[in-house]
């Protein structure tokens, strides 16, 4: 005899299931490098962290959770890391694989038909709520994939995937005072959801900084709490100068002081948002991830080479921390790991029994994240691998694989060899050393590449001077125009004239760099 469940009942029993079901937080800065905060991402290596700069409530997260010494961003630059951690996806089998990527531009990709973070806990369980609130990918509204609410419902307040400058792009208004980067409009906005939300649904919440990234600015009183305290080992004395005395584009201190002013704002949101969850009852189901969209624009980054729009380990290398039920607390995992594999993890933790999207490149990271050195990532592609076709920088492409990682160069063929797994540094190239390795990783490297049809930097280039003639016509056709309304008004034709050599000079500019790249300079 079947027995027959109120429906009302069925409704609690289901609601109070959907409760259970874990919450994610993902704090996403923009350009934070490995050693910017004041957690050692590396025991062992005092450089790893910032003698200057204060993350207080990101030390608490790392306390009770865990940090990892060598975890990835998906890219060296901002636009491709956001859309490859949404998709669980290199940049490369996305097709977007640098800033303002122009072959992808030309062949207008799009992915809203993709598998977002968002849509991998919605179809775990329809009650699960989703924010996103900052910085977007390029093109892309965040609320096409699977975000219920996201900042261009308010209209004004999206700023896309620019730098958090303006209330609004449309009219350039600019933001107050106490609202720097808009950092203190998405601590709101985030504890706000977290308040109406959490204890009753589900709920995912990513919130994208505008900060650390240039132009900098902060809160006067952060700069001056700053100006005040001991140099750190890499602060010079021009970074204390009088504001009269230093740079007239620095209105309120020096970059160093605003940098770190930022950067404990930041950290500021990051407390409210673990407070508004730890009062809702719900922080011992909640699982917080903290890192950074690339490697840090600024040098040096500890021990590392290189920075953001390079593919040494300091343009890759990010930092990590997440607390949550069942990871291990205080401790540091050394278990290389990569942005893209969040979207599997969050499959795991929600349980789902949707099967994950095809064609993924990451793995769960649930039993790192649970066994620390202990556990083992499986993904369906072995090493991580980096493609950077880009035409204002020198092109790579680079694969991570055990402790190694080699690096080549997309037109002149040159390769470097490191063991980052002990010289992170990248100081000893081994090319020379471990032929074979570095005939393993390059043949992983080539396979993977040509199965997702990856782009070529010839064509990257082909691209870009297409794009450039196609501006310098539309140049003209606005000057003609322009010439052809002006009835003869010579300041008018002045001024027309005068934008149009401007134009004219810097899309030549723009050209005899690509020329000079294409020459294959040496990385």
């Amino acid at each position: 005899m079947k027995f027959l469940i109120p429906l009302f009942l069925v409704g609690l029993f289901w609601q109070s299931h959907a409760v259970e079901r874990p919450n994610f937080i993902i704090v996403y800065v923009d350009d934070l490098g490995w050693a910017d905060t004041s957690v050692r991402m590396m025991d062992s290596d005092p450089e790893s962290a910032s003698d200057f700069h204060q993350t207080p409530h990101l030390k608490k997260l790392a306390n009770r959770g865990m940090k990892f010494s060598c975890a990835y961003a998906p890219a060296p630059t901002c636009t491709p890391s956001r859309k490859s951690i949404q998709f669980g996806k290199t940049p490369a089998r996305l097709g977007y694989t640098f800033v303002h990527d122009v072959l992808a531009l030309q062949r207008k990709l799009e992915w809203k038909d993709e598998t977002s973070l968002a849509d991998i806990l919605k179809a775990a369980n329809p009650d699960y709520i989703t924010a996103h609130f900052g910085k977007g990918m390029a093109g892309e509204q965040m609320k096409t994939i699977g975000y219920d609410f996201t900042d261009e419902v308010d209209g004004n307040a999206d700023n896309g995937n620019f730098h958090g400058e303006y209330l609004s792009l449309k009219n350039r208004s600019p933001l107050p005072p106490d609202n720097p980067k808009r950092m203190a409009s998405l601590k709101k906005r985030s504890v706000e959801f977290v308040n109406e939300h959490s204890g009753q649904r589900p709920f995912f919440l990513m919130v994208s900084h505008y900060a650390v990234h240039v132009p900098h600015a902060a809160r006067a009183d952060l700069i001056e709490k700053y100006r005040k305290l001991p140099r750190g080992k890499y602060c010079k004395d021009d970074d204390y100068l009088p504001v009269d005395e230093i740079s007239k584009s620095m209105k309120t201190g020096s970059w160093r002081l605003q940098y770190a002013a930022m950067l404990e704002e930041v950290d500021e949101g990051l407390g409210a948002i673990v407070a508004a969850v730890k009062q809702s009852g719900q922080l011992n189901n909640t699982y917080i991830i903290f890192t950074s969209d690339n490697g840090g624009g600024l040098t040096p980054n500890g021990a590392l080479t290189g920075g953001k729009a390079n593919l040494y380990e300091g343009g890759l290398r990010v930092p990590f921390v997440v607390a949550g039920p069942g990871v291990k607390e205080g401790t540091q995992c050394d278990i290389p790991i990569v942005q893209w594999d969040l979207l599997p993890t969050l499959h795991d933790y929600a349980e789902s029994d949707q099967a994950l999207p095809e064609q993924l490149d990451g793995g769960s990271l649930r039993n790192v994240f649970e066994n620390g050195n202990e556990g083992e990532v499986a993904r369906p592609v072995e090493g991580f691998v980096f493609h950077y076709p880009c035409y204002f920088a020198p092109p790579l492409s680079v694969i991570r694989m055990g402790d190694y990682k080699l690096m080549e160069h997309l037109l002149t063929g040159e390769q470097k060899l490191f063991d980052v797994a002990n010289d992170y540094g990248e100081k000893k190239n081994l090319i020379y050393e471990e032929p074979k390795v570095a005939l393993k990783l390059q043949a992983a490297m080539s396979e993977y590449l040509g199965s997702i049809n990856a782009e070529d930097v010839e064509d990257v280039y082909k691209a870009r001077f297409a794009e450039l003639n196609r501006f310098e016509a539309n140049a003209r056709d606005v000057h003609a125009r322009t010439i052809e309304r002006a009835n003869g008004d010579e300041s008018v034709i002045a001024m027309a004239n005068e934008k149009l050599e401007k134009d004219l000079v810097r899309f030549e500019k723009n050209r005899k760099e690509c020329r000079e790249n294409m020459k294959g300079t040496t990385f």
